[in-house]
């Protein structure tokens, strides 16, 4: 296996993300992360996209209605309305006022782990120029690499800004979630809400680490009675969280 420079280059980038504000340690940022970008590249469009400039994150969406095009960003937008101490049946209200991940708008970040998208996870879906085009021989090998490499500088992104809030959906990466945004060793804890799982942690940044189920699967986080309670339930560990950072700054 010999990854090509330019792939190297661009996967260790902000490639995969749809960007908006990253947030800093004084003013943090809720990051939402995907697995890896639906609908599939062709080679062409990967060869394309390894021709953008991602040594910094992008600015986001250009208008607030790219929130309400994709079921995916949906669904995410009811959490997030949720979270924000709102309902979920205000979620198209949410996007048009608070504008995540828009250009200009702050608060909000969305990225993914990993860079490329295909239409799903499963191995099989690795094409044969997209050999030629990375340097690997498999989707395995690409993944292992991310895993070794791509998230290290992902963990470096969360412990320069320090966002409030990690969430990601797809709890059946939860491995590669922790090895991206906490340590090797850390545990999480968890909960069942409506018979799903959340899974959180607080990582060496304070920050707020929480996976859940899928949005937009029968099998996972999909019923809005459902997502009301685990915006909810987050948006109690972000105040609790915030609490004992307020404790220790005061010295209590």
């Amino acid at each position: 296996m010999s990854i090509t420079e330019r792939f190297e280059n661009w996967a260790l980038g902000y490639s995969g993300c749809d960007g908006g504000d990253l947030g800093n340690p004084s003013s943090p940022s809720t990051w939402v992360c995907g697995i890896e970008w639906g609908g599939g590249h062709t080679p062409e469009a990967l060869v394309a996209h390894m021709e953008e400039d991602v040594s910094h994150a992008p600015r986001g969406y250009t208008d607030w209605t790219e929130n309400l095009a994709y079921i995916f960003n949906w669904q995410v937008m009811k959490l997030l309305s949720a979270i924000n101490g709102g309902s979920v049946s205000d979620y198209k209200k949410f996007a048009e006022t608070v504008k995540p991940f828009v250009e200009g708008s702050s608060g909000y970040f969305k990225m993914n782990l990993y860079p490329i998208g295909f239409k799903d996870t499963s191995y099989a879906r690795w094409h044969d120029n997209f050999s030629s085009i990375t340097g690997f021989q498999s989707k395995a090998d690409y993944l292992e690499w991310c895993s070794a490499c791509r998230f290290r500088e992902i963990r470096q992104w969360a412990k320069s800004a320090a966002p409030e809030l990690i969430l990601y959906l797809g709890k059946t990466y939860i491995q590669d979630f922790r090895a991206a945004f906490h340590n090797e060793n850390s545990s999480f804890s968890h909960e069942i809400i409506d018979d799903r799982d959340l899974f959180w942690c607080v990582n060496d940044q304070g920050s707020i680490v929480a996976v859940i189920p899928f949005m937009v699967n029968r099998n996972g986080l999909v019923k809005n009675v459902s997502i009301q309670k685990f915006g909810e339930r987050i948006s109690q560990l972000l105040t609790s969280q915030s609490t004992r950072t307020q404790q220790s700054c005061a010295g209590v």
